[in-house]
């Protein structure tokens, strides 16, 4: 309870829009329907950009994560 009652307060002094941009890892997962030993796949192999906050913490930039989808973009059958 003390705990919750420290993140509320830490919610209402730092404005909204300013984490707008920040994903935590299971937000990620769900968002694009991955599993975790894929998204460790993607990190250690694919140079999958990520914040590492602790040893099991991390949060990723929705900017990142857009630049790097981007970067992977391929356009199939451009000229038909």
């Amino acid at each position: 309870m003390e705990n919750d009652q420290g993140r509320n307060e830490l919610k209402e002094r730092v404005p909204v829009n300013l984490l707008d941009g920040v994903l935590t890892e299971k937000e990620l997962l769900d968002l694009f329907g991955l599993d975790k030993p894929f998204l460790d796949y993607l990190r250690s192999e694919k140079k999958f950009p990520f914040c590492r906050v602790s040893m099991k913490t991390r949060f990723y930039l929705v900017e990142d994560v857009y630049e790097y989808i981007k970067s992977k973009r391929l356009i199939l059958n451009k000229d038909e």
